[in-house]
């Protein structure tokens, strides 16, 4: 072990605690003001004690912080200019050990398994209500980065410590909430990527905390399940996708699902930690000090952050006063010390030993030691058997990698010179920023509680800095549209309103759009309705445009609500909440089509959707792309690596019709994109508004629906191109050579064999086109028949359950629709 000679290394205590940390040390002011509140709580029996703190200025943390997005893309994770807390200090002040001290401002109860449930459930919520709580929890808390996975599968320490995880830690945490509720949960299939789907009312729905999104079904009420968006990638592609601060693009929405493939069904379970407890004891001398910012370079545990300013760096200190006996009763081990006048020394002709338990709730990812004395040899130990010699710079024992720690023993030996008077063992903790003891301006409740069971002296010290050369934007005052109250005619609806005026000259840069179907506000009704509109086509402007008609219910009521952020980074309040009816025709619904073999035609049949508005008309659409998006012109579709499709595709349109029922598959059916796999109806009613689209219908195939040439003559060339319906599949994801690859796997090429036919008559196997010169006249009967081959692959579902995609084996599925027969009159 190495001696650390001090004479006066010690720094004060409120001086450490207060210095200003990075982002904030390099974002002041020459009229910022610094501010302190001291609370003394000195009382008897177990505590709760409740204060307040009254906040000035017009600026804090709150109000200068948009809300957190999934920053997976590095789009950012959330946009903050600045802070206005800075510490807030939990001190033993007394003589006897403090149990389980906490300080809640009422927004950062998750000590524990059980508050971080109690924070989003309340009594009477229904499954869904509990579902929808936890997860839209998660998503204001947690964003996605990686780091050491022991750790970030467990709630209250990514609640409390990280603020951040990945996919499948985080659908470890959702799913054991879920469960906490009676919720049963399992996992989806998703390559590359880990969710946890949850069961109620009779079915699974899956709600993705780590890209915060969920997938609603036609009637835009229900959330989608697994199989669901499996089967119909438009449910993710008509949805926004990978959170709020990630800006509107539809071809990543499609990229997104492409993650969706399996087919089976759901099955297995996942589980988190729910026995971690932010529980601590203090000891006399004792402190645990909430900070905002972090050092630098920035202390963590895990994975260099992404975001390092998403780190707090907080402190533990531990500063033992020698010129009391109590001291004593706070190490683990004493051996042989004697103390005078607050000065430790070995006890005459013998080598003494001190040992010290630093045990904190947070884990430590640095430290110190401050010393006043001479002679004093220290060492480390995270296991209680292994020691190492230490100085003062204590970060060696806590490195990034490797296990995390959140508690280790201290050693110090005296030989017969050594003597101390003073010290601190300071160490550097991480914590998550958005579940600190905060203020906002205005009034601050605190509760500060603990289980001591004694007297008990604690003295908690805010350090805060008001600012006030910035005004928050006023709030909104009213909608231009939708009237407030009123009715909508269609759901293709541009939300607007009035722009508040400019506070201090600075414009308004920005708007935070809210709506839901809960006057309450208490989650979004997806996420096409949490928005910064700067991340949407109508950036810019007092203004959110939906992006397609059929994203609300008709004749259901929905509230909304704005807030402004001006051009210095600052937000204003809430606007009052908002609400309006839209009245348009519903989806239609049981759309399904019926092949007659003998009269060579399919049938679409739908029925009308008895909500919203009558359908005076109906459009339908149809398309080879399973999945497909209705569209009257030609549209972008992101194909990934597929090289034989081009990124264009035309337009779906097929027809009209007034009717429940149109032919759109047979030789006789000319109606332009007609004779595909897959078909879809909008209904329309008598203001020409339009629903969204239904569910798909899928055709038979391949069926051949070319008419051919019936007429020949002798000597003459023949030449009939059969052409069949196929499937294109859909955009899909797939490991291949250790790299993920998003492509139309699927393409499906009809081929084509004579069943019954002439001699003369020949088939080119290259193209499919039947060819030939007749020798002799007459009526020669002729019979052709399409098949498809399919490769199926069976893929490792353990393994894809955490989103690894591993082919076990493949085999081929084989498609034969309806022969086509038809006679070719051959003349002289």
């Amino acid at each position: 072990m190495r001696t650390i000679l001090f004479a006066m290394a010690i720094l004060a205590a409120n001086a450490a605690a207060s210095d200003t940390l990075a982002p904030w040390s390099s974002k002041t002011e020459p009229g910022d003001i610094a501010k302190n509140h001291v609370e003394q709580i000195a009382d008897a029996g177990p505590a709760k004690h409740t204060y307040t703190v009254i906040q000035g200025g017009t600026v804090d943390g709150q109000n200068c912080r948009s809300p957190l997005g999934v920053g997976m893309n590095r789009e950012g994770v959330s946009d903050q200019v600045w802070e206005s807390n800075r510490f807030v200090r939990l001190e033993n002040v007394g003589d006897s050990d403090v149990i389980n001290p906490w300080l809640s401002n009422g927004r950062n109860t998750f000590r524990n398994f059980g508050e971080v449930f109690a924070s989003a459930v309340t009594p009477g919520m229904s499954a869904k209500e509990k579902a929808l709580a936890l997860w839209f929890q998660e998503i204001q808390f947690r964003y996605h980065a990686g780091g050491d996975n022991k750790e970030l599968g467990d709630p209250v320490k990514v609640f409390n410590s990280y603020g951040h995880n990945t996919c499948g830690n985080d659908s470890i945490c959702l799913a054991g909430l879920w469960q906490k509720a009676g919720l049963k949960a399992a996992p989806a299939r998703g390559v590359g990527h880990c969710i946890t789907q949850v069961f109620y009312e009779d079915r699974w729905h899956l709600l993705d905390g780590d890209q915060a999104v969920l997938y609603l079904l036609r009637d835009n009420e229900t959330i989608a399940g697994e199989q669901d968006i499996v089967r119909d990638h438009d449910l993710i592609r008509r949805t926004h996708t990978s959170g709020i601060t990630f800006a509107d693009n539809r071809a990543h929405d499609e990229w997104e699902s492409a993650l969706y493939g399996y087919e089976g069904e759901v099955k297995g379970q996942r589980n988190c930690n729910d026995k971690t407890s932010m529980n601590m004891t203090l000891r006399p001398g004792e402190a645990l000090v909430w900070r905002w910012g972090h050092l630098t370079p920035v202390k963590y545990h895990g994975d260099k952050p992404i975001y390092p300013d998403m780190v707090c760096n907080g402190l533990w200190e531990y500063r033992p006063d020698f010129t009391k006996p109590v001291w004593r009763q706070g190490a683990t081990r004493v051996e042989n010390i004697q103390e005078k006048d607050g000065e430790l020394s070995a006890e005459p002709g013998k080598s003494g030993t001190i040992e010290w338990t630093v045990r904190t709730p947070y884990v430590i990812v640095g430290g110190q030691l401050e010393v006043g004395g001479a002679g004093a040899k220290f060492a480390i130990s995270r296991d209680g058997k292994t020691w190492e010699s230490a100085t003062d710079n204590l970060d060696k024992f806590f490195p990034p990698n490797g296990p995390a720690c959140y508690e280790y023993r201290i050693r110090c030996e005296f030989t017969p010179e050594t003597r101390v008077q003073r010290l601190a063992i300071v160490n550097d903790l991480q914590m998550a920023p958005l579940v600190l003891p905060s203020m906002s301006i205005g009034g601050n409740t605190f509760v500060y509680s603990d289980e001591t069971n004694g007297e008990r002296k604690v003295t908690v010290t805010h350090g805060w800095v008001e600012r006030s050369s910035s005004t928050p934007p006023p709030a909104v005052e009213a909608p231009i549209a939708p009237v407030d109250g009123g009715e909508v005619n269609g759901t293709d609806i541009a939300f607007q309103w009035k722009a508040p005026p400019p506070a201090d000259g600075a414009r308004i840069a920005d708007y935070h759009f809210e709506l839901s179907d809960r006057v309450d506000m208490k989650w979004p009704l997806s996420t096409n309705f949490y928005k910064l509109i700067s991340r949407t086509a109508d950036r810019g402007q007092a203004q959110y445009t939906l992006p397609a008609a059929g994203l609300l219910a008709p004749n259901h009521r929905y509230f909304w609500r704005v807030r402004a952020k001006n051009s210095q980074g600052v937000w204003g309040p809430w606007s009052k909440v908002w609400s309006f009816t839209p009245q348009a025709p519903s989806y239609p619904l049981e759309v399904n089509l019926v092949y007659d073999e003998k009269k060579t035609e399919g049938i679409l049949h739908w029925k009308p959707n008895p909500a919203g508005r009558p359908a005076v008309k109906y459009r339908i659409y149809g398309s080879d792309e399973k999945g497909f998006a209705v569209s009257d012109v030609p549209y972008q579709v992101n194909v990934g690596a597929t090289r034989d499709l081009a990124a264009q595709f035309p337009a779906n349109f097929i027809a009209e019709t007034s009717d429940a029922e149109l032919a759109v598959l047979g030789p006789k059916i000319k109606l332009p994109n007609a004779n595909k796999t897959y078909y879809r109806v909008v209904a329309v009613d008598e203001h020409g508004k339009r629903s969204g689209p239904s569910d798909y219908a899928t055709a038979p195939r391949p069926v051949i629906h070319s008419e051919p040439p019936t007429a020949a003559r002798v000597g003459g060339d023949y030449h009939y191109q059969p052409q069949a319906n196929r499937s294109l599949g859909d955009l899909k994801a797939r490991e291949i050579n250790g790299q993920e690859v998003r492509a139309f796997f699927e393409i499906e090429s009809p081929k084509y064999t004579i069943v019954k036919g002439p001699a003369w008559l020949k088939l080119d196997p290259a193209t499919g086109t039947l060819v030939g010169k007749p020798d002799a006249a007459g009526k020669f009967e002729v019979t052709i028949l399409a098949t498809i081959e399919r490769e199926q692959r069976k893929v490792d579902e353990a393994a894809l359950v955490w989103g690894n995609y591993r082919l076990l084996a493949t085999s081929i599925e084989k498609l034969a629709g309806t022969p086509q027969s038809f006679t070719i009159d051959v003349t002289p």
